[in-house]
């Protein structure tokens, strides 16, 4: 071959080479990082798609993904602590094992991805969308998911633990068994949910809409239930010592043998309600709204219960029955 020639196949092959980094949007030493070293820390990918990499493991802490087109990427176990991933689309991507902490997904689209395992911790997804999504076992302490949209999403074994769910609509959702620990729940749409066995101690859940629940031995001590309105909720031997339910309607809700020791009912609606071998010793009950409910075979000790419910229960202290009538 002459000299022009070989000049004229270099300058070709030099050109493929730059389209073919250009056409993944990355120049070539960033691409060898990523395949290479399964690293990008910091890096400047806004509004890319990387296409055509294998994306599994990568290290991406600390790098600009804003309104990155990564649906249906494979990211299992890669790492993004401290990224920014503001309006990017992970749709049905597979982010099982990733870990999200501290990241920034205001406003991402994660529908019907795979999250599963993942780490959230602190991230912050307010107003994210994550319908459908599967979040078995993924640890979200302290996630920021207010005004997220969340309808169908699958929770069961995940870890809520002072998450902020708050304002959000998860009617119908299953959080059976889960961890929701001082999570703040405040203005939530909760009809129907399932809450059975769940741990919500300490939590926020004022003036969330509840009718319907399921909380069947479910832990709401030391809960802030203000306002909520619990209508022909179940919570038959759930635990609510401490809580704060003034002003919350509890119209046709079972709290049979709930532990509601030095609970607040202030202002409370309890019509129809069946409080049947329930613990309401110490609790407050000034200027509810009581009629047609049931106490039988409630512990009503230094309650101030009207008198005529304080006759459908018992006080017992030191081991004596005291007469209801001297209560």
């Amino acid at each position: 071959m002459n000299r022009p020639k070989r000049i004229q196949t270099f300058v070709s092959f030099s050109l493929a080479l730059i389209y073919h980094a250009s056409a993944y949007g990355l120049d070539v030493d960033m691409k060898n990082r990523i395949l290479e070293q399964r690293s990008c820390k910091a890096c400047k990918l806004s509004g890319e798609s990387l296409e055509g990499l294998d994306l599994t493991y990568v290290s991406f802490e600390n790098a600009d993904l804003t309104g990155a087109k990564l649906a249906g990427r494979n990211l299992s176990h890669a790492s993004f602590k401290g990224a920014n991933l503001l309006g990017a689309d992970l749709s049905g991507a597979n982010l099982s094992e990733a870990d999200f902490s501290d990241a920034k997904m205001q406003s991402a689209k994660l529908v019907g991805a795979n999250i599963s395992g993942a780490q959230l911790a602190d991230t912050d997804m307010q107003k994210a969308d994550v319908r459908d999504a599967n979040f078995k076992g993924a640890r979200l302490n302290g996630t920021k998911l207010s005004h997220a949209l969340i309808g169908g999403a699958k929770l069961q074994q995940a870890s809520f633990f002072m998450a902020d769910l708050s304002f959000t609509d998860l009617r119908q959702q299953n959080f059976a068994g889960v961890d929701l620990t001082s999570c703040i729940l405040k203005g939530t749409l909760l009809e129907g949910v399932n809450f059975t066995r769940a741990n919500l101690d300490g939590a926020d859940l004022r003036a969330s809409r509840m009718r319907g629940a399921q909380l069947r031995e479910a832990i709401l001590n030391d809960s802030l239930m203000q306002g909520v309105q619990l209508q022909d909720a179940q919570l038959v031997r759930a635990s609510m010592m401490s809580a704060r339910l003034d002003k919350a309607d509890l119209t046709g809700a079972d709290l049979s043998r709930v532990n509601a020791l030095g609970a607040s009912f202030r202002n409370t609606k309890i019509q129809q309600t069946i409080f049947l071998d329930a613990e309401l010793s110490q609790t407050r009950f000034s200027q509810a709204i009581i009629q047609g409910s049931r106490f039988q075979g409630a512990s009503v000790c230094d309650t101030d219960l009207p008198a005529q419910a304080k006759k459908e229960g018992y006080c017992e202290e030191a081991g004596f029955v005291t007469d209801v009538d001297d209560l």
